[in-house]
């Protein structure tokens, strides 16, 4: 399952409902004390993650504390359920979604008491309830046989011991249920059920806290080193008990010899005397290790960025192992301000990591006030929380209001400044178009010292958008104030969808220019024999023809495609394919162009 959006009230400072749709990749930004970390912190705990908590000073003082409310709605959901024994069913045909399609539950938090628990809630718009309003869902067996009885329903063969069967029966077969909107309580009664097959799909919750402390003996980073001590101990056992078998013979040795001095001295003692093991020898507990370099100096005495990284890194894998054990359940990284304690451009390394496993299909949810790290991120991936005129907090975005009103206001609230590094900001149409940039230039670059090397060079900024954005970028002139100039490229694809944005930019006069590439889309300039390498899927590659759907549907997955046809094709193509495919050169114009936009 994915997170798609998140609803908070009366929890904390939120006494208002807060509603804050999530992407793949969400960054919130806003200034100190606005709720950033909260929205994290009602995450983690909705989704129990580690060190997760609540308590009587967690309810909203302005609001109604007994009343805490927080609501996720998943998509992607399990194709199939067990709610019976051995029986399968979907979610759509127990009609517990919402209208959208998704899945949305609640818990609820008393905080007027000492130690609030959850009460858990699947809210369902169009779900089948009788006259009392009651869902089916939570009768047991018994209690559905009756009402089928009752309602003059006569069970078939095989619907008397499934319940699901006999629901279903009752629903389609009798006039005394309608649909409405109900709220179901999970994890009471025979609804148990369906929430432990819930939380078997629900996302794992990964929540790295700004303020913690950074030392390479914290837990995440010893549960990984201290998994690898276990790891390499489970594989020599045998020699272990031989080594404690040998200890145990010598100190027994020892043992009746001290004994037998003993009993010439004191036989009584000595008779109420006998060796026995203290404790079992825990060889794990016996290795503790740090991480020190070439000059051997500890972790623990490097700056604190540099331990902070790491442990950020110890916090992925650690992450990642306990999702796996978990039956390899989706894992949400929620990073509180990965830019503290970080230089700008371990920052944008580290920004570009985790939209990296966003791309692969994860998801992270990050908070940051630092407009820098802000300016890495996908536009639709910006949550602006801010305060309106009433002082209520409010959830901003590109869907919710017109993009240069949102740049407008960030701009003045955090001090958005241009990096004076940069000398031009490259627009593409997608991610995708930036990784395969990156790597073709990259290549290109070490065969001719002219062309800029698009995946380090500090002069550019290359910045993905997409439909809408783009033509908002280019029609209010966005990136105006960064007085900057702008090459712009995007596909020409069959349609000429931008061709007006590209006159629209090369009439500014402002040092910017645009242009559409010739052949189809940026794939076409792949080489068929690095597809092949890559994927072992041979196809012929030429510059009309839409080949994508061959693809995807060969190798399955859009997503996985998608990031292969940009990551490890392109970065596996040599010189002489990229020369091959490209043989007017056309790859070559335009990072000449942006040399000379650069003043190289």
């Amino acid at each position: 399952m994915k997170l798609r959006r998140i609803e908070i009230e009366n929890y904390r400072g939120f006494a208002d409902p807060l509603e804050i749709e999530i992407e793949d990749f969400t960054a919130f930004i806003g200034q100190n004390d606005i709720g950033k970390s909260t929205i994290l912190a009602a995450l983690n705990l909705f989704l129990e993650g580690e060190g997760a908590k609540i308590d009587s000073g967690d309810g909203c003082k302005r609001g109604d504390s007994s009343q805490v409310r927080i609501t996720c709605e998943f998509d992607q959901l399990p194709d199939t359920v067990v709610l019976d024994d051995q029986f399968e069913t979907t979610l759509a045909a127990e009609q517990l979604l919402c209208s959208n399609g998704r899945l949305r539950i609640t818990k609820i938090y008393d905080c007027t008491k000492a130690n609030p628990k959850a009460s858990v809630l699947l809210n369902a718009e169009n779900h089948p309830v009788g006259g009392d309003g009651e869902s089916l869902l939570t009768l047991t067996l018994t209690e559905l046989k009756n009402l089928a009885k009752t309602h003059g329903i006569e069970l078939e063969k095989g619907e008397a011991t499934v319940k699901a069967k006999i629901r279903k029966a009752l629903v389609e077969r009798s006039n005394a249920f309608t649909l409405a909107k109900v709220h179901v309580p999970l994890g009471k009664n025979d609804s148990e059920t369906l929430w432990k097959q819930l939380i078997k799909h629900l996302p794992m919750c990964a929540l790295f806290i700004s303020d913690r402390a950074s030392s390479d003996q914290d837990s995440e980073a010893q549960t990984p080193m201290g998994l690898a001590v276990k790891t390499a101990l489970s594989e020599v056992e045998e020699k272990l008990a031989e080594l404690s078998a040998h200890i145990e013979k010598h100190v027994q040795d020892v043992a009746t010899r001290t004994l037998a001095k003993l009993s010439e001295m004191n036989k009584d003692l000595a008779s109420e005397l006998s060796v026995r093991l203290k404790a079992t020898p825990k060889w794990d507990g016996l290795f503790k290790y740090t991480l020190s370099s070439d000059e051997d100096i500890p972790m623990d005495k490097r700056g604190s960025g540099v331990r902070r990284l790491l442990l950020l890194n110890f916090f992925r894998a650690e992450a990642d192992r306990r999702a796996s054990d978990a039956g390899h359940r989706p894992v949400i990284y929620a990073i509180e301000e990965p830019e503290t304690a970080q230089h700008p451009n371990h920052q944008k390394m580290l920004v570009r990591a985790l939209i990296e496993i966003a791309d692969k299909g994860g998801q992270v949810v990050i908070t940051t006030h630092a407009p820098g790290l802000a300016g890495e991120v996908p536009v639709t991936g910006l949550r602006f929380i801010d305060k309106d005129e009433n002082g209520r907090r409010t959830v901003r975005s590109s869907a919710t209001e017109p993009a240069h009103q949102l740049f407008s206001d960030l701009g003045e609230r955090l001090g958005m400044l241009p990096d004076n590094h940069i000398r031009v900001m490259v627009c593409v149409e997608g991610p995708g178009d930036v990784r395969f940039l990156k790597h073709v230039s990259h290549t290109l670059h070490q065969n001719d010292s002219s062309l800029p090397d698009l995946s380090c060079d500090p002069r550019f900024v290359m910045i993905p958008m997409k439909g809408g954005n783009l033509r908002d970028v280019v029609d209010l002139h966005l990136f105006r104030n960064f007085k900057k100039p702008e090459f712009h490229l995007y596909d020409r694809d069959e349609f000429g969808t931008y061709a007006e944005e590209v006159e629209k930019i090369n009439a500014r006069n402002d040092g910017s220019c645009a242009t559409q590439t010739s052949k189809r889309y940026m794939e076409s300039y792949i080489h068929s024999e690095a597809l092949a390498r890559a994927t072992g899927v041979k196809i012929d590659i030429d510059d009309d023809r839409d080949f994508l759907p061959e693809i995807f549907q060969r190798l399955g997955g859009k997503g996985k495609v998608k990031w292969l046809l940009s990551e490890d094709v392109p970065q596996s193509m040599t010189v002489a394919e990229i020369d091959e495919r490209d043989g007017s050169g056309e790859i070559r114009g335009w990072l000449a162009s942006l040399a000379q936009m650069a003043g190289a």
